[in-house]
């Protein structure tokens, strides 16, 4: 009998603790600035609707999850550049800071390591409602507002893919510079970067996004630290920042994403096993001395964030 009686004791606790998780979830207030950048942003034009980033109903999630105005996204750079999959939501400033970041720091990288630009983005999530880490009692991830984007990789002009997973720790020298760089370059432009080596949920992408860490959205989360990694055959000013090698034009748009092939596929496992977590300094690459980044994509040195933040 007492057996039963503390059985059915836990389980109304057990009810109760999901409950209470359950109403910090909703009960979250979406912050006003949210909605007024997403208007300024199109009210300046920073993004011009086209067939590649499309204007979306307003999406209207769980408690304060969802976007007033979002875009569906199926390419960057007027097709040059697809999304894998194609018509993922973002907002208004996600989509046009990644305009930036990809024209003014992916490029560049890539033309710099391996003489060719980036074709396609490959991509493990942008609108998602749900907490960080998926925990319940969590704070919403940026994730919820059409305000994050999680980067698997890069497709090359050649065919060739660049996968955060594989090429991370295990690519060639080439690769796991051109990831570096992209990541160190996102710091310029983002406002919470996190990859491989910040905590085990980031082994296999890197995370951006543009949350207000302050009143002020100054703020920023940037793991893990890396200096830049040295110069390479393709670079003929060694010592020049990758981001200011750019020569080739990109190649001309295609007439219509039928002419694209998307044959990536990603899982949802976000984890890692703990096997995967970095020694101390693994990341790091020896190198030159950073230099200032172009004028066009401002870099301010990263603040530090504890290995649990996850959003």
């Amino acid at each position: 009998m007492y057996s039963c009686v503390a059985l059915r004791i836990a389980s109304v606790l057990a009810l109760v603790s999901l409950s209470g998780c359950a109403l910090n979830f909703l009960s979250e207030q979406r912050e006003s600035w949210r909605d007024a950048t997403e208007r300024a942003c199109f009210a300046q034009k920073l993004v011009v609707p086209s067939y590649f980033q499309r204007p979306a109903r307003e999406v209207e999630g769980k408690g304060t999850c969802g976007i007033e105005k979002p875009l569906k996204v199926n390419a960057f750079e007027r097709g040059i550049v697809a999304v894998t999959g194609g018509d993922v939501l973002l907002g208004c400033m996600m989509t046009q800071t990644m305009e930036r970041w990809i024209r003014e720091g992916v490029q560049p990288a890539a033309q710099a390591r391996f003489g060719m630009p980036v074709t396609e983005i490959l991509t493990m999530g942008t609108y998602a409602c749900r907490s960080r880490n998926n925990r319940h009692g969590e704070k919403l991830s940026e994730h919820a507002f059409a305000n994050a984007f999680d980067v698997a990789g890069f497709r090359l002009a050649d065919g060739r893919t660049i996968r955060v997973k594989t090429d991370w720790r295990r690519g060639d020298p080439a690769s796991q510079a051109f990831l570096r760089e992209t990541l160190i370059s996102a710091c310029g432009y983002f406002t919470t970067v996190l990859g491989p080596g910040s905590n085990r949920l980031h082994e296999d992408h890197i995370h951006i996004d543009l949350a207000r860490h302050n009143a002020r959205g100054t703020s920023r989360y940037c793991r893990p630290q890396l200096q830049p990694p040295g110069p390479t055959p393709l670079d003929p000013n060694a010592g020049i920042p990758m981001a200011t090698l750019l020569q080739t034009p990109p190649p001309p748009a295609p007439a219509n994403m039928q002419q694209r092939t998307f044959t990536y596929r990603w899982d949802d496992n976000l984890g890692a096993p703990d096997s995967l977590a970095p020694n101390p300094g693994e990341q790091i690459l020896q190198g030159q001395p950073p230099s200032p980044p172009p004028a066009s994509g401002p870099y301010s040195p990263p603040a530090s964030i504890p290995l649990s933040y996850a959003p």
